[in-house]
């Protein structure tokens, strides 16, 4: 059980970006909300269209989304809500961590959302396909991710160089997803 200052970590590995995954799976999403979770936050979620309209409704405005599932991910399908956008970023910012530390993010307009069905529960939205190893890329949008109880991270490996250090667990979750984990599930033909 995580706790702030030691979040458990969630790698949604089958959605990697790093691995072919474009990041807009809500699987995960789907399953947090379910299960009513607190202090938790997911990162990040790839889909341009409802970060745009984040920006558009404005800060602490509460509007219906259809997240994700752009890909069409079998087993997979936009997560429909009621969300509060909490807060807006730019998507330019520098990273810290030992995997990208010093690289120059321009992950366009991004926001943080707040759902209301399950008000502990917060998604990281940003425009552009990059896999969420780096924790600048919540303090972005004012996230501390050692403060969270939950960190889910788009992402497979490369988040541990940053997020490992302050994580009291990592696991590795498998929901829908294009970049599968196992490889017993692929359909072999020859």
């Amino acid at each position: 059980r995580g706790q702030p200052g030691a979040p458990v970590v969630l790698a949604d590995t089958q959605d990697n970006p790093g691995a072919g995954g474009n990041g807009d799976t809500t699987g995960l999403l789907k399953e947090l909300i379910q299960q009513n979770a607190q202090d938790a936050v997911l990162g990040m979620l790839i889909d341009p269209a409802s970060a745009r309209r984040a920006h558009e409704a404005g800060q602490g405005r509460a509007i219906a989304f259809a997240l994700g599932g752009l890909s069409k991910v079998a087993g997979d399908a936009p997560f429909v809500g009621e969300f509060t956008v909490e807060r807006l970023g730019d998507g330019r910012f520098t990273c810290t961590g030992p995997m990208f530390k010093g690289f120059r993010m321009t992950l366009g307009p991004m926001a943080l959302l707040r759902s209301r069905a399950a008000p502990g529960v917060r998604v990281v939205l940003a425009s552009r396909k990059c896999q969420a190893a780096d924790q600048e890329m919540f303090r972005h949008l004012g996230v501390e991710p050692r403060a969270s109880r939950i960190v889910a991270l788009k992402s497979s490996v490369h988040f541990r160089a940053d997020f490992g250090p302050i994580a009291k667990e990592v696991l590795v979750v498998k929901a829908p997803g294009p970049a599968l984990a196992d490889p017993a599930e692929f359909k072999w033909t020859k």
